[in-house]
């Protein structure tokens, strides 16, 4: 890396940990996509646990991501997208079914491919952007202007996970592109448009004390996809990021669950 470790990331990581992975455990694929300026470290835990009963599961590394700041200010959601989809691919030509889950940004693509991509067996959201609305940061509405004064947003350090000590696996940019938080808006107003079409089985997370992601986007996807199969489960005691939080292994052995009956 160009530039230290503690200049890039949130908590300090070597470049070994921010790979993207794959367990081997079975025929039925599961697609677990990290968060915005995050990494697959954030998905591994969940990856890990059911690889161990019975899927094959892939982590993908999204464009521009798990290198530095400046690297993701090359991409737009397009290259995010394209990422998620060749990782479906890839998981494909070796499951029959794949479902593909995701956190946060990884949520809002999985939605995202559940609407373009039929073969997508079903999805699992967990804690998801769906809508540039409920986004309440004034700056927001002026990211279009604001990028071209101010090129880096730097996150607060007001952390919302019930459990502190799991920033240790959240190894996320510790500033952002404004150009690609422009560009996450794009992706979130097409997303919107598209829930509608989503007919796939679906498992909607939230973290009841999320502070990142507006908890008004779980009933909002809930209320909007088309699917007949669908569910929202609250996580009560859990931050933004929910699979290393508190209650994350409750969160696994609800997504076992659901993934065994379908």
């Amino acid at each position: 890396m160009a530039v230290g470790t503690r200049s890039v990331w949130s908590s300090p990581a070597e470049p070994a940990q921010l790979q993207p992975f794959r367990f081997r455990g079975g025929t039925r694929g599961v697609l677990l996509i990290h968060g915005f300026a995050g990494t697959p470290p954030e998905m591994r835990g969940m990856g890990q646990f059911l690889a161990a009963r019975g899927y094959d599961v892939m982590g993908p590394l999204l464009a521009g991501h798990g290198l530095t700041p400046e690297a993701m200010a090359t991409t737009r959601w397009p290259d995010w997208v394209r990422s998620a989809e060749d990782a479906l691919a890839e998981l494909g030509r070796d499951c029959a079914e794949v479902f593909v889950g995701g956190q946060s940004l990884g949520g809002t693509l999985a939605l995202h491919l559940a609407a373009t991509h039929k073969e997508v067996r079903g999805i699992v959201t967990m804690g998801a952007m769906s809508s540039p609305v409920y986004f309440r940061d004034w700056r927001i509405k002026l990211i279009r202007g604001l990028k071209y004064v101010a090129r880096w947003h730097v996150p607060g350090g007001n952390v919302d996970l019930g459990d502190p000590s799991a920033m240790r696996l959240l190894h996320s940019y510790a500033r952002r592109p404004t150009v690609c938080i422009e560009s996450l808006m794009r992706l979130l107003r097409v997303v919107d448009r598209e829930l509608p079409r989503i007919t796939a089985p679906a498992l909607i997370t939230h973290g009841r004390r999320d502070r990142t992601v507006d908890v008004a986007n779980a009933p909002h996807i809930v209320d909007s996809i088309a699917s007949t199969d669908k569910q929202l489960v609250w996580f009560e005691r859990s931050g933004h990021a929910i699979t290393v939080d508190l209650e994350h292994d409750s969160l696994f052995a609800t997504l076992l669950g659901w993934l065994n009956a379908r």
